[in-house]
């Protein structure tokens, strides 16, 4: 049982290994089972075996990041993580560098915008939920907050993942960190003085 437990966890990492290989040189939408299984050196019968398609691959990789990052910020108090930013952006950090090759391209390929709605939807929902307790926050305000933070966070990491990835994990996080809760700060307290100006007028 084991030994047929840690051939189909080979098999799948051979399978998205394979799918991340060929998101690096092939449009999204064009990759094909053949062509997963070829790069995989695997016949069509196995790589079905283990998935019905190519875009089931998309979704458990999708499901992973979006898993853990929400069991990331279950884990946390929101107030907390805007006090040490660094130490949430590190957590978010590792959860990609888990699997650097898979989740970084999967992160960076153009066409991927599930992913990205995926995300801002969770992170807004704690973000929102975190602030309702302390003072009426506008939603429209919200998804602006939370859409120019990860639009700026992706384009940050695209950069940085594809030009060589000079700079290491913890400096890049110790960065972002910084400009995108600072920025939060700024836009909600700027909210929140508008809420209390409209209550007293």
């Amino acid at each position: 049982m084991e030994k047929t437990d840690l051939r189909i966890i080979r098999t799948k990492k051979a399978i998205r290994q394979a799918f991340a290989e060929l998101m690096s040189i092939k449009p999204l939408e064009t990759i094909t089972v053949s062509d997963v299984a070829a790069e995989a050196l695997i016949n069509r019968k196995t790589f079905y075996a283990h998935y019905s398609g190519v875009h089931e691959i998309i979704a458990e990789m999708e499901d992973e990041i979006v898993s853990a990052l929400g069991q990331l910020l279950a884990d946390k108090r929101f107030e907390d993580i805007l006090k040490s930013p660094y130490d949430f952006f590190r957590d978010v950090m590792q959860i990609i560098n888990r699997d650097i090759d898979v989740y970084g391209r999967l992160l960076t390929v153009s066409g991927n915008s599930n992913l990205v709605h995926k995300m801002i939807q969770m992170i807004r929902r704690q973000i929102c939920a975190a602030y309702k307790k302390e003072a009426p926050v506008d939603e429209q305000t919200l998804d602006l907050v939370v859409h120019f933070m990860l639009s700026g966070l992706l384009a940050v990491f695209a950069e940085w993942y594809n030009s060589g990835r000079n700079q290491s994990i913890e400096e890049l996080s110790e960065k972002l960190s910084k400009l995108c809760f600072d920025g939060i700060h700024g836009v909600m307290r700027m909210a929140g003085a508008d809420n209390a100006l409209s209550k007293k007028s």
